[in-house]
């Protein structure tokens, strides 16, 4: 079974080989198969003991994750009809096999004896309990507490496996449209105030589709991001905007439906288990907890920002009437031009200028002086020849593996992919888990391995390597910060380890704390250095990079609220369409945008139909997760300052080491409140961190 058979790392030139649905899918159906035989065997002897339960199901369920694991990374980065098609029809029975192992009777009483016997539980360790309560709480979201033959359970489970697909389609979706856009010009005069890299780059594109003479812009970032900041064609950045924003809206990718079936489907689901609604079911197992925390947070940044944000529109306005003639008011597709356009005016730098100086090689090396000048953690990238010897294959020729050491011990390895392909991996950056460190029974230890990727422009060339985006560059470090929270953990028990176990709202913190280094002057010069000449970054530059983190910064906020709370709503008081005049999911985010979007809203405005993070991915009823580890994140950083201040950098390396031993270490095996109140020797967070590093506070 090639999706099986490897320690740390799958043999991908094989498995690729592997992933028709002829091939792949009698594999996985024997996987399961076995599987859920061996639970059943399992089952029949579970004892109210820590490695007489959940100890017992570790392998298997390892097994089972570290299988599918490779199959949904490949659906990211390498999709293909092929994989899609195993994968749809191999996810149900996924969810069947879960369902399964968490709606076990003999497991839930093992487990629950074993929490209700003082001396058998007294015997655990702190993080044994943690995961013996996060099992029984997860097992009753499962449906354990439904009678095995009810009606009740036969619909909860029907749910679980629908919901799994209509995920699924989502995410292709939204991808499917997302290719399906190619806007083709001939008259380079068209393209006015787009750079020479940007038009080689939207040359490339039209020969990739076949066209010889010519650009093409198409809706991935990478394209679409420069395009909308930078093209002085005000008709042409309508028609891209519109699209981007009506895309996977109509015909046979139109997500609206899929998105009323999620919703009406969630709201069921979270009735069956004794909930009024999805959102206080996402929140019950979150840090928040309960939705008015939630919400009490979005308002109080929504009441600190908004000023700002209305400020900062009024100076947009003026620049533009003045400046660039644009009309007012500023319509969305106006926003980023006239944005950037000021962004150059105030700092002098616009962003193709400043990547110049960010080229790729030389921000992993800044990156990987950081992990080991402030958090003694040493990264090294293999050469050919190691990944030969250690039988390293990869999905793509761009995919890179890293070794990552501490005190001279090898502790973890990561997988890059940090290049744009849209032809064949869904856009954004993420972080997602190869293997996970646990202590096995003969006593050794396997290393966690993570995945690490982004979606940068490729090098254009041999000697013109990958040019970074200043948010790329932050883009990257934050999902480091992901990958140091997998990779450096110390906990030996696979629930709990790395980032598993660890509360949604708190996961962030770790990946959001790595961006602050991004904006110290000293950091930045060391990340930096012209691609051509190797010249050291003007300082004048470096000074605008560290302004521009407050630039615009209320209503970046005010956009990340607006997302949050259309999120919230949608999980906790919309209700699903059954008949024309009923309002849509669109009337609703129009509602909650009269309040936090300060520019004109388009009627035609699908944005939800591409949210991926709360419909295809994991932050339904959590997308303020962001905004709430921010909180923390900045904190964290400012216990850095305060170090630096105190005791120079023998202070920040000592707290450093703080912050490796506590929020890196302690993995999802001790609650966020006690790692914090390690960490931070308190148990509040303090907002005002966060409100001073965006601007916020004066």
């Amino acid at each position: 079974m090639p999706f099986l058979n490897w320690k740390l790392f799958p043999d991908y030139k094989h498995i690729l080989t592997q992933t028709s649905p002829e091939v792949a899918v009698p594999l996985f159906q024997n996987l399961i198969k076995q599987a859920q035989e061996q639970f059943i065997r399992l089952e029949e002897n579970f004892e109210p003991t820590y490695e007489g339960s959940i100890g017992r199901l570790t392998e298997l369920e390892n097994e089972v994750s570290r299988a599918y694991g490779i199959l949904s990374h490949l659906n990211g980065v390498k999709n293909s009809p092929d994989i899609r098609a195993t994968l749809e029809k191999i996810q149900p029975e996924f969810t069947k096999l879960s369902l399964l192992m968490n709606q076990s009777i003999p497991k839930y009483k093992a487990l629950d004896e074993l929490k209700n016997t003082p001396e058998r539980w007294n015997r655990l360790d702190k993080v044994q309990q943690r995961i013996v309560d996060h099992a029984l709480r997860d097992m009753k979201h499962a449906g354990v507490g439904f009678h095995p033959d009810s009606v009740e359970k036969k619909r909860f489970n029907e749910i679980s496996e629908r919901l799994s697909q209509l995920s699924l389609k989502f995410g292709n979706n939204v991808l499917d449209a997302t290719k399906a856009f190619k806007e083709f010009i001939t008259d380079k005069n068209q393209l006015a105030g787009c750079s020479e890299s940007l038009l080689e780059t939207l040359k490339k594109n039209a020969e990739a589709q076949g066209v010889k003479e010519g650009y093409c812009i198409t809706l991935d970032y990478p394209i679409y991001g420069p395009f909308m900041m930078n093209c002085t064609n005000r008709p042409l950045r309508e028609k891209i905007y519109r699209a981007n924003i009506t895309k996977a809206s109509e015909g046979a990718l139109n997500n609206e439906p899929v998105i009323n079936e999620i919703l009406s489907l969630k709201t069921e689901k979270a009735k069956l288990l004794g909930y009024n609604t999805p959102a206080d079911l996402s929140l019950s197992v979150k840090m928040a907890e309960i939705l008015p925390a939630a919400e009490s947070l979005l308002n109080s940044l929504f009441t600190s920002s908004l000023p700002y944000a209305k400020k900062e529109l009024e100076e947009l306005t003026d620049f533009a009437s003045k400046k660039l003639g644009e009309p007012a008011p500023l319509q969305p597709w106006d926003v980023a031009y006239v944005t950037e356009q000021y962004r150059k005016e105030l700092f002098k730098y616009d962003e193709e200028t400043i990547s110049e100086y960010f080229s790729f090689p030389k921000v992993l090396k800044g990156l990987f002086d950081v992990a080991n000048e402030v958090l003694g953690i040493q990264v090294k990238e293999l050469s050919a020849d190691e990944l030969t010897k250690k039988e390293i294959t990869l999905w793509h020729e761009d995919a890179k593996v890293f070794e990552v050491s501490e005190e001279g011990e090898v502790k973890a390895y990561f997988y890059g992919d940090f290049y744009s392909r849209p032809s064949e991996k869904r856009s954004g950056a993420w972080m997602d888990v190869v293997s996970t460190r646990y202590k096995e029974k003969n006593g050794e230890t396997t290393l966690p391995v993570a995945y690490l990727i982004c979606n940068q422009s490729p090098p254009q060339s041999a000697d013109k390597p990958s040019l970074m985006k200043f948010r790329d560059v932050e883009t990257l470090f934050h999902e480091f910060g992901h990958c140091l929270q997998h990779m450096m953990t110390r906990v030996d028990y696979a629930p709990a380890s790395g980032i598993n176990g660890i509360e949604w709202d708190f996961v962030e913190v770790a990946s959001q704390f790595m961006e602050n280094f991004c904006s110290e002057p000293d950091w930045i010069k060391r990340l930096s250095g012209h691609y051509k000449t190797g010249e050291v970054i003007p300082q004048d530059m470096i000074s605008a990079l560290v302004k521009s983190k407050q630039f615009m910064s209320g209503l970046a906020t005010l956009r990340q609220i607006h997302f949050a709370k259309v999120d919230l709503a949608l999980h906790s008081e919309f209700k699903p369409p059954t008949s024309p005049s009923d309002p849509t999911v669109f009337d609703k985010d129009a509602e909650i945008a009269k309040e936090t979007v300060l520019t004109p809203r388009l009627n035609e405005d699908r944005f939800l139909c591409s949210f991926n993070h709360i419909f295809g991915g994991g932050y339904s009823a959590g997308y303020y997760s962001y905004k709430w580890s921010e909180t923390y994140s900045a904190d964290a950083y400012a216990a850095f300052e305060e170090a630096r201040e105190k005791d120079g950098l023998k202070g920040v390396q000592s707290i450093g080491q703080k912050y490796r031993n506590t929020i890196l270490a302690l993995g999802g095996g001790t609650s966020p409140k006690r790692v914090w109140k390690e960490f931070r020797g308190r148990d509040t967070v303090d907002i005002k961190a966060l409100l001073r590093h965006s601007g916020l506070d004066k």
